[in-house]
């Protein structure tokens, strides 16, 4: 529902905000509608549109109806910068003010130090505002793998060791020059996949990221939620079930135990003759072994190949069921590199989550796949720079 616009002295602000979210939700639209719509007097909604006009965010329709004027917003009126910053890569987009991808680039990082990263996310914003062809943006959110103070931005047990104690808030900011939030990547994740993916129109859900790590971002009454510490999420670790081998979905638990496995089958004899090893594990799977490789290997119907996935499967119920059981979700959304694998992984995940727990959530694979943190971080800096685009742009237009 519209909020009505406020009328009465000291109030034009919110009159021009409150026009402003009403055309960009009901576009193309009049001002006879817009009046009706926000409750408020036409000579209001003219000054108000003719300001949002004067400012650049808002336009005249290719529209008409008995001779009215309709109005939309300009969604090139600014622009938004989104980073994932990865172990290997750094990838950046540039939206518009409809979230509408305008350059998209991933650069290999140079390292994984703080100052390193910070020079190749410059270099990344030039790129990417040159191929978009605007001259700067409004903001920036960077999505970083760790706990991020929510006070400070910085880097708390980071997924990347050197982005430890990395106080990333400040240093992106000073260099990018533009209002700069960092978030963790998960979170990112699950923000983008509740606008744009399969949490869409859902309130309780979690997004659980299966890859290098394991990380899970928490939506809860329809907001991401991150914690005192910003903190919550940080699933792996917990490791239930220390009685099980191994304790964590994540890639490096699940290879070593599968190369465990190969070891123990890998007799004197057999070590020597790959036809005796593949007959007695019925794989042929060698070592060293990699997830692609096992889940190509199950796909083709490879027995050893399809039990590791059974494996993987059971992990990431049991890290599924220790969130439901606390927080009682709606559905769970797998993603990262293990994760997406939904092909192998959604039914024994499903059927596995439903033996622990008696109300198990849904289970879904990831509708955004890889891009899910950038189209959060781009949702997240829509959301900031919204709250603020009116009053400035009036506001340097003269209004």
């Amino acid at each position: 529902m519209l909020s009505g616009a406020v009328t009465g002295s000291l109030v034009r602000e919110l009159n021009l905000q409150a026009v402003y979210l009403a055309v960009r939700q009901l576009h193309p639209v009049s001002r006879a509608e817009l009046a009706r719509r926000l409750g408020t007097s036409k000579p209001t909604i003219g000054r108000s549109i003719d300001a949002l006009l004067a400012a650049g965010l808002i336009r005249a329709a290719d529209a008409t109806g008995y001779g009215a004027t309709f109005f939309e917003p300009c969604p090139e009126a600014g622009a938004v910068l989104g980073l994932d910053v990865g172990s290997r890569y750094l990838r950046g987009v540039i939206a518009d003010l409809d979230g509408n991808e305008r350059a998209r680039a991933d650069v290999r990082l140079a390292s994984n130090h703080g100052p390193d990263v910070v020079a190749d996310a410059v270099r990344l914003k030039e790129k990417l505002t040159t191929e978009a062809e605007v001259d700067t943006v409004d903001m920036a959110v960077v999505g970083i793998g760790g706990v991020i103070d929510p006070r400070t931005g910085q880097v708390r047990v980071a997924n990347q060791h050197e982005l430890n104690g990395f106080a990333a808030g400040a240093e992106f900011r000073t260099a990018l020059g533009v209002p700069v939030t960092v978030e963790n990547d998960v979170n990112l994740a699950a923000l983008g996949e509740g606008r744009r993916g399969a949490g869409v129109g859902l309130r309780d859900f979690a997004f659980l990221a299966v890859g290098s790590g394991v990380g899970a971002g928490l939506v809860l009454g329809g907001e991401v939620h991150r914690g005192h510490h910003g903190a919550a999420g940080e699933i792996d670790y917990v490791r239930p079930g220390h009685e099980f081998e191994p304790a964590s979905p994540a890639a490096d638990a699940f290879l070593a135990y599968a190369e465990k496995l190969v070891a123990q089958f890998a007799k004197p004899r057999a070590r020597s003759d790959p036809d005796r090893l593949a007959q007695a594990m019925g794989t042929s799977l060698r070592s060293p072994l990699t997830t692609e490789a096992i889940m190509a290997a199950a796909r083709d119907g490879d027995g050893f190949g399809l039990s590791l996935v059974d494996l993987e499967a059971d992990r990431i119920a049991r890290y599924a069921s220790t969130l439901t059981q606390v927080v009682d979700l709606e559905l769970v959304v797998l993603g990262g590199g293990l994760g997406l694998n939904g092909d192998l992984l959604l039914d024994p995940v499903r059927a596995a989550l439903a033996a622990l727990v008696p109300y198990p959530p849904g289970v879904e694979v990831s509708q955004l796949g890889a891009d899910a943190t950038l189209v959060g971080a781009i949702m997240l800096a829509l959301q900031e720079v919204l709250d603020d685009l009116v009053p400035t742009r009036v506001a340097a237009a003269g209004g």
